[in-house]
């Protein structure tokens, strides 16, 4: 999966007075937009900053820095914008996964400039990944969204799904995010009757990932069809939801996403 990058060494730690190398990665977003540099993702030496000041720095990937650049870049030279679903595409995985990683946190800055208590402008912690409101005293930590995944069986069928309004078409499994007070098993049982409407039992964890696209942590679960009523469509949220066997299973790339991973296990026949 994107997260899986082998024997790379992945420093979270914030460190306040990282200084960038030529090296470096500059990650730029805007209107769903990431910066690229010809096939890769951008470096410091293939940028031109008027003022560097305006780099954030994220983390480190063996000794490879990220820096968040607040402010849009122009398109010139190799310098162009692709879409974010491109960044999944890059290699080696270990890049793809800092870029996704350090847009999860370039939306968490942009989107806490100011304290939602008093509306002081926000400063960063010397000492560690956190916002804090030099009025108040109000202290803002990354936002990281739970979600489930779950692969409903009835025997040797599998449910899939299509999402309402996708533009693309590939299947889908069940999933959604928990809610306030909720457990893991309780949203996965309420996003199953809210989408599909069944029941199920016998739910066992799979894995899980970070999500940085969406914010989110993603938690993957296999379960049993518990009852054998018709399929209740929620229509606002999916087009379709269909039984295949693994035999009608279309293979899927593993190496990117949790569900791609969860149905080609379901495919190939492993104990899930």
């Amino acid at each position: 999966m994107l997260h899986e990058i082998g024997e790379k060494d992945f420093c979270r730690q914030y460190v306040a007075d990282a200084v960038p190398r030529e090296t470096d990665v500059v990650l730029v977003f805007g209107d769903g937009a990431v910066l690229f540099c010809g096939e890769s993702l951008a470096r410091l030496k293939d940028v031109e900053l008027e003022n560097p000041e305006v780099l954030r720095y994220l983390f480190s990937i063996s000794g490879v820095r990220f820096f968040w650049s607040e402010e849009m870049l122009p398109e010139e030279g190799a310098l162009h914008y692709e879409s974010l679903r491109t960044m999944r595409r890059v290699l080696p995985r270990w890049l793809a996964f800092g870029g996704m990683t350090g847009y999860h946190l370039a939306m968490w800055y942009e989107n806490n400039r100011f304290c939602g208590r008093c509306a002081t402008a926000l400063e960063h912690a010397y000492d560690e990944r956190a916002l804090v409101c030099p009025n108040c005293g109000r202290v803002v930590y990354p936002n990281i969204a739970v979600a489930i995944i779950v692969g409903i069986l009835d025997g040797d069928r599998l449910l899939v799904s299509r999402y309402a309004g996708a533009r693309r078409g590939g299947y889908a499994l069940v999933a959604g995010y928990v809610e306030i007070g909720e457990t893991l098993e309780e949203a996965l049982r309420r996003e199953v009757m809210e989408e599909v409407g069944l029941n199920v039992k016998n739910i066992r964890y799979y894995t899980n990932q970070p999500w940085g696209f969406s914010q989110t942590l993603l938690v993957g679960f296999f379960a049993d069809l518990d009852s054998k009523p018709g399929i209740q469509l929620e229509q606002r949220e999916l087009s379709e939801a269909v039984w295949l066997s693994r035999e009608e299973m279309p293979e899927s790339d593993a190496s990117i996403s949790m569900t791609a991973k969860m149905m080609e296990a379901f495919r190939l026949g492993e104990d899930v």
